[in-house]
């Protein structure tokens, strides 16, 4: 997916086929994010660019072990000049444009899937935990169900966010409603 941001053009990829400490894998980064103590091989490689003026200026790739994750249009968000991405159960915060790590954090138990806008904060939507953070990611809440939110047809949406509140289904069609402050409604 490519996205434009006042001056650079900023492209994130699923590099599913990047290979760890290989010299023949087909995209090349200026930095790689993966954690050394991490023993098990990554389940989601997610590659960024960011170019100015169609010149490549920085590039990271983040490998992470975990839930498997991919890049669609809300497993990343950019705002004030930060990209914050959704890769495994953490998200990462990256400076714009260098793509320097500011924090990353886990947010889930599992998967982290989506990540929104709300108010100044941002509400990360995981397999098992919803968290509201903070853009310096720090934790303000989380919230948990009975069960995955994630659901099993097409028919019910397992997030929405409708003006301030946060709607969600679980793996059972069991709904429940929150408020900002991570309260359960009703």
């Amino acid at each position: 997916m490519i996205f434009h941001h006042p001056q650079y053009e900023i492209e994130v990829i699923n590099d599913e086929n990047y290979v760890l400490n290989s010299k023949d894998n087909l995209n090349h980064y200026q930095h790689i994010l993966h954690d050394p103590a991490d023993v098990y091989q990554p389940s989601a490689k997610h590659g960024i660019r960011v170019k100015e003026n169609g010149v490549e200026t920085s590039s990271v790739i983040i490998c992470a072990s975990g839930g498997a994750t991919g890049i669609f249009e809300n497993s990343y968000l950019i705002k004030n000049g930060v990209i914050f991405i959704c890769c495994t159960d953490h998200v990462y915060a990256l400076q714009i444009p260098s793509l320097d790590l500011i924090w990353k954090n886990n947010l889930d138990w599992a998967t982290c899937f989506c990540i929104y806008e709300f108010g100044d904060d941002l509400i990360v939507h995981g397999e098992l935990v919803i968290s509201r953070v903070t853009t310096d990611g720090i934790i303000k809440w989380q919230f948990s169900g009975r069960d995955i939110f994630v659901t099993p047809n097409n028919k019910t949406v397992p997030f929405k966010i409708v003006g301030n509140e946060i709607i969600l289904t679980d793996w059972q069609d069991y709904q429940y409603r929150l408020n900002a402050e991570g309260q359960q409604l009703g």
